[in-house]
């Protein structure tokens, strides 16, 4: 699923570098409905980080999903933003903005980009960061503090976003796609999720359901559509993940294992394409040849930028991780008394 979505994210970037006139009916489609990618991450980030927090005792489970998240995201974030932020000293990319690069290493991206506009702040492919990082405090905190409560707080989340975002339609705000607080949904739909497939049958048939009356409501175009369009990628990504936790789970295949790789190494293929892409469309002008089409650049992209990701997370990433696995045997064992309940089959 990871490897789906970030194929989705790089293809939709090379295809904006393209005149329309140029792309085949494929490519076009990829324009026209790649870039919510993005969201398929999300959902899945909800059912795995609340699956976690549901089969670990809250004392020291606590301390361990935040540092796992940590040394996940934030040195690779570093390293991205940093490069990002030297890279646009030497070229004049983001002249007017590249100052506000604190925002960018804060997570705030997604937030400036809402309220000031994507323009006003650098690296605005870190927007998707902003959401996923104020989730997983929101969620940990919730788990640690009110752990009694935290499922319906998670149902709270699942909701709320919705409303806020049609209301902000309705309003007739702009760039409300990046803005943290109209986002969460998709992460804590994906955390229902986690709370509700040992306990519903057949659940992935209601997910379904959902997702068809989501795609009928976004085809009503207007702000109930523009509000519906993100709750139907995350309904039908939630459906998938349950069909792949229940019917299909166990199912292996080489193309399987293949994908999965690549979503191993989806993090930094998101973070980094746009390098990759800046840089193969550069050689090309000035090499002063013809500009290869769009399979052939997207091909190019999508090898240098995994090419470039196994590197990064043989010696760079995988270590760091090791490095905080040992700090959690380092760190108060867990206490006793868990969220809730979960299926025996969970795994962190």
């Amino acid at each position: 699923m990871r490897a789906i979505a970030v194929t989705m994210v790089v293809l939709f970037h090379v295809a904006t570098r393209y005149p329309i006139a140029e792309l085949d009916p494929v490519a076009r489609q990829f324009l026209r409905d790649g870039f919510p990618g993005v969201d398929i991450f999300y959902p899945l980030s909800g059912f795995l980080i609340t699956r976690f927090l549901l089969t670990h005792a809250e004392k020291g489970a606590i301390g361990t999903f935040f540092l796992r998240r940590f040394f996940r995201i934030v040195p690779l974030d570093l390293v991205a933003v940093t490069l990002f932020y030297v890279a646009a000293r030497i070229t004049g990319h983001d002249a007017a903005v590249i100052d506000r690069i604190w925002a960018t290493y804060l997570f705030l991206t997604g937030w400036f980009a809402f309220f000031t506009g994507p323009d006003s702040v650098p690296y605005t492919i870190t927007w998707s960061l902003s959401v996923e990082e104020f989730a997983y405090v929101i969620l940990g905190l919730s788990a640690w503090l009110m752990r009694r409560q935290f499922p319906l707080i998670v149902l709270a989340l699942a909701i709320a976003p919705i409303a806020l975002r049609w209301h902000l339609y309705a309003a007739g705000y702009d760039n409300i796609y990046y803005f943290p607080l109209a986002r969460l949904d998709s992460i804590a739909t994906g955390g229902l999720v986690a709370l509700l497939i040992g306990r519903v049958r057949n659940l992935w048939i209601w997910l379904a359901a959902a997702t068809a009356l989501a795609g009928w409501a976004w085809s009503l175009k207007g702000p109930l559509g523009a509000t519906a369009l993100f709750t139907t990628v995350t309904l039908a990504t939630c459906t998938v993940i349950c069909l792949c936790e229940t019917a299909l789970r166990g199912l292996r295949s080489a193309l399987i294992d293949a994908a999965a790789r690549v979503g191993l190494y989806s993090y930094f293929i998101y973070l980094f394409h746009f390098f990759i892409l800046y840089a193969a469309f550069k050689a090309v002008d000035l090499a002063g040849i013809a500009m290869p089409g769009f399979w052939v650049m997207s091909a190019i992209c999508m090898a240098g930028t995994f090419a470039a990701s196994w590197l990064s997370f043989t010696f760079f990433e995988a270590p760091v991780m090791q490095f905080g696995r040992r700090l959690e045997r380092s760190a108060p064992e867990a206490g006793e008394g868990a969220v809730t309940a979960a299926p025996a089959r969970a795994r962190p």
